[in-house]
């Protein structure tokens, strides 16, 4: 979606495009790195996904009006050919086996289970591997339709971070803090987060008061990046969304 970072080793990359909530990094033309959403759910760890869980926890205060975390499994690459239908989500472990209900937007959320946890259960789809990737979705309540809230973006990098530092090795996640400048890698000021969208994109306006600010859309248009590193900007900020396929009198997302 985004462009290739250079400054990425190879190794690392092929380490973050497998891992759940993190797709390979990449740096926009001020030389940000990017993080875009996840690849890959099936048969995931249980304990690796609950990490996500714990992040959510641990930065709450970034949208303390969200109730929950929620996860949103998409088409690889925003491929319209792969089948939506009928997808079934489960923890299976050697007991353990708990459902995991889709809703219509294809979303779920991710109970606690200590028994999840010491079984060492996984997540798995349905579907053949390799055909869908996740995102955490979180959203405050009270933000109007068709827009996000810049704090809630925020959070869902940490959720997505949490996940993949999980899987990670020692020397992979010192290698990152390094590169990153910081162990807290969404509050770097190298790191924003890449949005995904299920329509393509017209725009994407942080609004502030009177204050507007255009974020960058992906190359494909399915997403956008939210400059969250951008200390300056307060998490009440609104970023709205206008798709391609809507006039300007119509918004919603």
């Amino acid at each position: 979606m985004y462009r290739c970072a250079l400054l990425i080793p190879v190794l690392l990359l092929a380490q973050l495009s497998s891992a759940p909530a993190l797709a390979t990094p990449s740096t926009d033309d001020s030389g940000k790195v990017l993080v875009n959403g996840t690849r890959n759910p099936e048969l995931k760890p249980y304990r690796v996904m609950s990490a996500g869980l714990d992040a959510f926890d641990k930065y709450h205060a970034l949208a303390p009006a969200a109730p929950d975390v929620r996860f949103k499994l998409r088409p690889m690459s925003g491929d319209p050919s792969v089948d939506m239908n009928g997808l079934a989500l489960r923890i299976a472990g050697n007991t353990t086996s708990i459902p995991l209900p889709l809703n219509e937007d294809h979303m779920f959320t991710l109970p606690r289970s200590s028994a999840a946890t010491e079984e060492d259960a996984d997540l798995v789809l349905n579907k053949k591997k390799g055909n869908y990737r996740w995102q955490p979705m979180i959203q405050s309540a009270g933000v109007p339709p068709g827009m996000r809230r810049l704090g809630d973006l925020r959070l869902e990098c940490h959720v997505a971070v949490a996940v993949a530092k999980r899987e990670m090795s020692f020397m992979e996640r010192a290698f990152v803090a390094t590169l990153l400048g910081s162990t807290e890698w969404c509050s770097s000021g190298r790191l924003n987060w890449g949005v995904a969208t299920t329509r393509p994109v017209r725009s994407a306006t942080l609004i502030l008061g009177e204050r507007r600010m255009a974020f960058p859309l992906s190359d494909d248009r399915m997403g956008y990046t939210a400059l969250t590193s951008d200390t300056t900007l307060p998490d009440e900020a609104l970023v709205e969304i206008q798709f391609a396929d809507e006039s300007q009198e119509s918004k919603s997302q």
